[in-house]
């Protein structure tokens, strides 16, 4: 994904990314409460590394200056912000963190520019990390089906998932609301939608054949070498992501490039084209 960093962002792309941010600690205080068994106090404290998608949440929030780091001593626990943390000989990335609480989130998020923020792919993937598995309130569990409509199953999913209709990560059918394929390399990345879901009936067959025809003929130089022993060694949705990414239609882009000259399904169909030739 490339560095959004140091960008000037839409008015409607820094309300998603406080969305976003409101949720995720939302969503993380609602894991983590007394009643569903892994509280300890009213501080929200979170030791992040029970699992990767906490310490993504966690990093997302830190990244956006609306959590602060916990640093466990005695005599006393202190909470310190990013600049207190860094200030005080802290380095790296925290194990605890305190979450705050939706009005402080909201506050310190409202005048910021949002030109050091990281991409808002990488908001949406810390918050879908937590927000479709964890807790025993099935209810906050976010639907992701795709290319199908859904109901909200709770109250504190509507305002995310207004903000990503406005920016075209969702559509909106009456009260129902159906991902666009915008959202697919983030699905896919999370383990929660895979070449299984695609319509094949829908793609155009000729196109599809044609850029298998060029995908092939590009790989066989010496040059590409590199990009043809990566893909070889992907899963066939992997693999389809990855093209998509990098395949302008004539050449490859860098890794981590995002050249959009095919659609997630074209390029999985491609990916599964290709497989026996690699």
């Amino acid at each position: 994904m490339p560095d959004a960093s140091h960008r000037q962002r839409s008015p409607a792309e820094m309300d998603l990314v406080r969305a976003l941010a409101v949720a995720i600690s939302q969503r993380l205080c609602q894991i983590f409460s007394r009643e569903e068994g892994m509280g300890t106090d009213d501080d929200w404290c979170i030791y992040h590394l029970h699992t990767s998608d906490f310490e993504t949440a966690c990093g997302a929030l830190w990244s956006l200056g609306v959590c602060a780091a916990a640093v466990f001593r005695q005599p006393e626990d202190k909470y310190l912000s990013q600049e207190d943390f860094e200030r005080a000989g802290h380095k790296g990335f925290p194990a605890g963190f305190f979450i705050y609480t939706k009005e402080e989130v909201e506050r310190l998020l409202k005048d910021q520019s949002g030109t050091s923020w990281p991409s808002t792919e990488e908001i949406i993937d810390a918050y879908l990390r937590i927000a479709e598995d964890y807790g025993r309130d099935k209810s906050a569990l976010l639907p992701i089906p795709r290319g199908k409509p859904f109901l909200p199953t709770h109250p504190d999913q509507i305002a995310p998932l207004e903000a990503l209709v406005t920016n075209g990560f969702a559509h909106k059918t009456g009260d129902q609301y159906i991902w666009a394929n915008r959202m697919t390399p983030i699905m896919v990345k999370n383990w929660l939608w895979d070449e299984t879901d695609v319509d094949w009936s829908s793609l155009d067959r000729t196109r599809i054949l044609e850029q298998v025809q060029a995908v092939l003929t590009s790989l066989k130089p010496e040059g590409t070498a590199e990009v043809r022993r990566d893909l070889k060694m992907m899963s066939i949705t992997f693999r389809g992501l990855e093209i998509m990414q990098r395949w302008t239609g004539s050449d490859w882009l860098p890794a981590g490039q995002d050249a959009r000259f095919l659609s997630f399904d074209e390029a999985v169909a491609v990916s599964r084209e290709i497989d026996p030739a690699l």
